[in-house]
Formats: structure tokens, C-alpha cells, sequence
């Protein structure tokens, strides 16, 4: 497969998952209600709204990394990879997943399964962190050929 059609595929799927994560913004209390019917118990109410007020504000983030990675595929598909305004929006999605790691560490207290996305988050961090440092590099080292050329 070619590098165009992965990224064009890339992009569609991003879009898809940031639909499906605003979706869930409205219909999470009643999948959380469905849920805990399920489990055969009512969790305590404060524990849910936690939950909830918890996954809203990972949501703004999801959907603040989702635009910027939205943003960067199509720059991308332009053919502007090296730039460094894709390296802005690198950056800016690995705020978001330590704003996402930070908001899952506070709410361990209504939900202790919440450590795991915490801890999950938090690796992700510093790995597209890395990321941005080489594409950091990449675009110092275009830019320095840019001015030799």
C-alpha cells in the first residue's frame, strides 16, 4: 500500500473516532445507566457522575488532539511533512494526553481502574513526545538544507 492511501485511510478513521467520541459526550450517562444494570449493581451515584464529568473533560482534549492530528494528515497529504507548524501540532496532541493522563489520575479517585488509562496516557505522552523531537530534527535539518541550497 502506498503512503497516500494509508494516510488518506489515517484520516477517515480519525475522523470517525472523533465523531464517535463527541457522540459519547451525549450518550454516556445512559450507556454508564445500562452498564451497572448489567453488572447486577448500582454503583454510587457521585462515582458515576465522576465518571462522566471525567470523560467530558477528556473529551474536549480527545477532540482538541483529534482536529490538530486531522490537521496534520492533511498537511501531509499536501506533501508538507517537514514544516514547523506540523511540528506545533505534534506538540499540542501530546498536551492533550497529558491533560487526558492528569484528568484519569484525579478521577482513580471515583474509578480505581482509572490508574490503567492514567498510566496508558502517560507512556503515550512521551512517546509521541519523542516523536515530536525527531520531527523536530527533521525539519532543523530541511531547514538547514533550505538555506544551503
Amino acid at each position: 500500500m502506498n503512503t497516500k492511501k494509508i494516510t488518506c485511510i489515517t484520516l477517515w478513521v480519525n475522523r470517525g473516532v472523533a465523531l464517535i467520541v463527541a457522540a459519547l459526550i451525549f450518550t454516556l450517562p445512559s450507556l454508564l445507566d445500562w452498564y451497572s444494570g448489567l453488572l447486577g449493581y448500582r454503583p454510587y451515584e457521585e462515582d458515576m457522575v465522576g465518571l462522566a464529568i471525567a470523560y467530558d473533560l477528556c473529551a474536549v482534549a480527545m477532540l482538541i488532539a483529534l482536529w490538530n492530528v486531522d490537521k496534520l494528515l492533511r498537511s501531509i497529504l499536501k506533501g508538507d511533512v517537514f514544516i514547523r507548524e506540523n511540528v506545533k501540532r505534534v506538540r499540542r496532541v501530546v498536551w492533550c494526553c497529558a491533560a487526558v493522563a492528569l484528568i484519569c489520575a484525579a478521577a482513580i479517585y471515583f474509578v480505581l481502574p482509572m490508574a490503567i488509562f492514567a498510566i496508558i496516557m502517560g507512556f503515550l505522552c512521551m512517546a509521541i513526545n519523542v516523536a515530536a523531537c525527531v520531527l523536530n530534527a527533521a525539519v532543523a535539518i530541511r531547514e538547514e538544507n533550505d538555506l544551503t541550497i
